[in-house]
């Protein structure tokens, strides 16, 4: 579906150089063509983390909850078929209608469980784009039996809230119902990075908890009401995929730091051998520490580990330059870029006076009233800053036209659907100053051990090629090496080298063509004179 975002010079600038309001277009994928894989075999969060409120680990229901739809298939099995056949999993559901207790055969059932189309063409069919298809051999049954003549009305978004809920307090599952209600949006992330589905095997490890019924949590409703949003975000894998990369990114590291600053979690903290047993164990705390570096969305971390998106976000956050989406940090409050932060005070400082490299690439990046022909309206792809600072004398106009100016800021303002028939519908969307962080307090969750990380060496990769991204944005326009003596730099080297490379092949490409020109006005004077 075809969106954009619209944002809008904030502050007290006066400047009649830059545009005072700019859109960026955006798509969101709202049907697939086929069903996402899953299987119950998850090795991360198989035993359940609990926070510091939750008094006893109980069962493990998370991977339920996870995928909780109404359908109309259902599973193969009853507890009076099948009960007593080896590795069955006995869901005990509490006292449930014909309705409820269809809903749950569906939610359990093999292959695609459900099925909620959104568009129909003369050639193929488009499904939700959190449709699920099961495909391990789980064997699942339920302590109720369906009626052979029941009819069957899909419960609607408010009642399986409700199911769901209940289910979650018979069973006392506490935190595993925000952490399911926010694994479900990293779904389509999973297709889209090619990333297999894999959640925790439900275990009924404890049984139901022998305490009475409680009233809903008043964050479980919130969280409910605030699903429309969540429903957005999960429609953009980019903007998942970078709001979790975002958490390894911090702004006072430049991008000749980003090595030494890496290094720890991703050669220490996570085992490099993917087969390792420990590794599942290390992703279950790369979640806890994503959870405490963003708590506003510390339930999305813990969703994507226990999904297992994890790995796909390492391997993203190890190439230096992940996906970046814009609308990141508007949509969830978490600083994803250099580029998020306006900066403060003043453009240059000291004597003589100098203005920061983050602010140069600032400023090359506003919108101009006239166009300018250079390519500098796309933010560039990592997050790291360079480092350093420039004399204003060996900046672009682009960039001097604005240092006696007030500190440019655009703020995202709001949001464009973008229907068919050219109908524009504007979102004011949702407010992060009331955004539910669905874990209270990321601090409180319960670690069972520390554990002693080996030490390895590190090395400078991640730095240069950090480096080498964010100063290749600046050729962009091709106009050849800046005079600064940082552009000499070895890390840098490749940058200029590549523009030579392409400049001597278009030389040569002119030379040819010039040879071919000459070659041809040659034969059409000989053809000439032999006609004549």
């Amino acid at each position: 579906m075809q969106a954009s975002s619209t944002w809008r010079l904030v502050g007290n600038s006066d400047c009649a150089t830059i545009e005072k309001e700019r859109t960026a277009d955006s798509e969101l994928k709202i049907g697939t063509t086929v069903a996402i894989p899953y299987s119950f075999h998850g090795e991360v969060f198989n035993s359940w983390i609990r926070t510091a409120e939750e008094k006893a680990t109980g069962p493990n229901y998370v991977g339920i909850l996870t995928v909780g739809c109404y359908t109309s298939s259902k599973i193969d099995y009853d507890c009076e078929n099948v009960c007593d056949l080896p590795e069955t999993d006995i869901i005990d559901i509490g006292d449930a209608d014909e309705n409820v207790t269809r809903w749950w055969y569906g939610i359990l059932a093999q292959r695609e469980g459900w099925k909620a189309i959104v568009k129909r063409t003369p050639h193929r069919e488009f499904l939700a784009p959190w449709t699920v298809s099961r495909t391990c051999e789980t064997r699942f049954a339920i302590n109720h039996k369906l009626s052979p003549t029941s009819s069957y009305t899909p419960l609607s978004a408010e009642k399986a809230f409700y199911v769901l809920a209940e289910f979650a307090l018979l069973h006392n599952l506490g935190s595993q119902f925000p952490i399911a209600l926010m694994t479900a949006p990293t779904l389509p992330t999973h297709e889209h990075y090619g990333s297999t589905v894999q959640l925790p095997l439900p275990r009924s490890f404890g049984g139901k908890q022998p305490t009475p019924m409680e009233a809903i949590p008043s964050i479980w409703y919130s969280l409910n009401e605030e699903l429309p949003y969540y429903m957005t975000l999960s429609c953009s894998p980019e903007v998942v995929m970078s709001t979790l990369c975002g958490s390894f990114w911090e702004p006072e590291v430049p991008c000749n730091l980003v090595a030494p600053w890496l290094h720890p979690l991703l050669n220490e903290v996570l085992q490099q051998d993917e087969k390792s047993p420990t590794v599942s164990q290390d992703y279950e705390t790369l979640a806890l520490i994503g959870a405490i570096r963003r708590p506003n969305i510390g339930a999305l971390w813990i969703g994507a580990v226990v999904g297992e998106l994890a790995p796909k976000v390492v391997k993203k956050v190890q190439t230096v330059y992940p996906p970046l989406n814009a609308v990141s940090f508007p949509w969830t409050g978490c600083l994803q870029t250099f580029m998020d932060l306006p900066g403060s005070g003043p453009y240059t400082y000291g004597s003589p006076e100098q203005i920061s490299r983050p602010d140069v690439w600032r400023l090359l990046h506003l919108p101009q009233t006239e166009d300018d022909e250079l390519f500098f309206r796309q933010r560039p792809g990592t997050s790291w800053e360079p480092w350093g600072s420039s004399s204003p004398k060996d900046c672009a106009l682009r960039v001097t036209s604005h240092l006696k100016c007030a500190r440019h800021e655009y703020q995202y303002h709001h949001w464009n659907w973008e229907l068919e028939g050219g109908v524009t519908i504007r979102d004011q969307g949702f407010s992060t100053s009331t955004f539910s962080t669905a874990i209270e307090h990321p601090s409180d969750l319960i670690i069972s051990e520390v554990g002693r990380f080996p030490k390895r060496e590190p090395d400078q990769l991640a730095s240069e090629e950090a480096s080498l991204y964010i100063f290749r944005w600046l050729s962009n326009n091709a106009e050849g090496k800046p005079s600064e003596a940082i552009y000499q730099d070895e890390w840098l080297r490749g940058i200029w080298e590549d523009e030579e490379e392409d400049w001597e092949a278009e030389e040569s490409n002119d030379r040819d063509s010039k040879g071919s020109l000459d070659q041809l006005e040659e034969r059409v004077e000989a053809w000439l004179k032999s006609i004549c």
